[in-house]
């Protein structure tokens, strides 16, 4: 008789595990996630489970927020930078790239190797906001608020001219005065990227910014992927303030933004299934360092 109770309370405290866990979280998180996971059941994305995911934060947004992300694999090798709804309103990126975490935890093998750093939620305060909204809580487009050498200049005048003083743009008064910005610059400077990827929406294409080093076998893989996942590539260019500029043209770390072709939510489970294989090829894709391909250019020719 005591053996089945001592086996009933060991079963007991198994089952309680899930949620002890749940409870050890900071209440802070514990809520924002709890939020999270009901959003997500709204917009159909049933399987996803934020709590199982091994978050790590350190800023909060004027809302306060956490700024999630969660690393896998050795973080002392090649690391790899996801990027996800740094428009709030972008819906299906958070889908896409909180699968994508599921998935990488789900296969640690498959990542020994490397480094995969997931941040699916840049600017939470858009995306909770009642509608979502491109820009985060402070009405600034967190893709045009990176200090790039070009933003004193032109991130002002250009959001005039070219978008006509639309708020939906607004890059701020002066660079990385957000901190979402602020988040994306720590993780660049903490895990030293040699690739991005930043998920985007509505456009549908694929886009890279980055080095001109080894750029004629990357557009190469860039065609073959395109005609795998039957999507197309365009070269849309960057502007002041942007990732693709700030990471790409001038920290020279290959930057890939996938457009997705559909902001609406229930895209999201089919846009994964879509570009998961393309994704997991982009992690073991590698490219010589732009830097010292760089200098032995520049020898080459001396």
């Amino acid at each position: 008789m005591k053996k089945l109770i001592v086996l009933g309370l060991m079963i007991a405290l198994l089952i309680a595990a899930p949620a002890s866990a749940r409870e050890a979280l900071p209440r802070g998180i514990q809520k924002f996630l709890d939020a999270l996971e009901a959003r997500c059941r709204e917009y159909g994305w049933t399987d996803i489970r934020p709590h199982e995911i091994p978050w790590e934060y350190y800023r909060t947004t004027q809302r306060k927020a956490p700024l999630l992300f969660a690393q896998f694999g050795n973080p002392k090798n090649e690391c790899v930078l996801f990027l996800g709804d740094v428009h709030g309103d972008e819906l299906p990126t958070v889908c896409v790239l909180l699968k994508f975490a599921h998935y990488v935890k789900e296969h640690p093998d498959l990542f020994r190797d490397t480094c995969v750093i997931i941040a699916p939620l840049v600017n939470p305060d858009g995306f909770f906001a009642k509608p979502p909204q491109r820009v985060n809580a402070n009405g600034i487009d967190i893709n045009r608020n990176f200090p790039t050498r070009d933003w004193h200049a032109d991130a002002l005048r250009q959001w005039g001219r070219k978008n006509n003083g639309n708020k939906r743009y607004y890059p701020g008064k002066k660079p990385a005065s957000e901190q979402e910005t602020l988040f994306q610059m720590a993780l660049i400077k903490r895990f030293q990227p040699k690739k991005i990827l930043s998920v985007h929406s509505p456009l549908g294409f694929y886009d890279f910014d980055g080095p001109s080093a080894d750029l004629d076998s990357f557009e190469q893989w860039l065609e073959k992927i395109s005609k795998e996942t039957n999507f197309p590539l365009k070269k849309n260019g960057y502007f002041p303030g942007s990732l693709g500029n700030y990471a790409g043209h001038e920290r020279n770390i290959f930057t890939l933004t996938l457009e997705l072709a559909s902001s609406a939510p229930n895209r999201g489970n089919a846009y994964f299934q879509q570009f998961q294989t393309a994704i997991v090829k982009f992690i073991s894709l590698h490219f010589p360092d732009a830097q010292q391909a760089s200098r032995s250019a520049s020898a080459s020719k001396q």
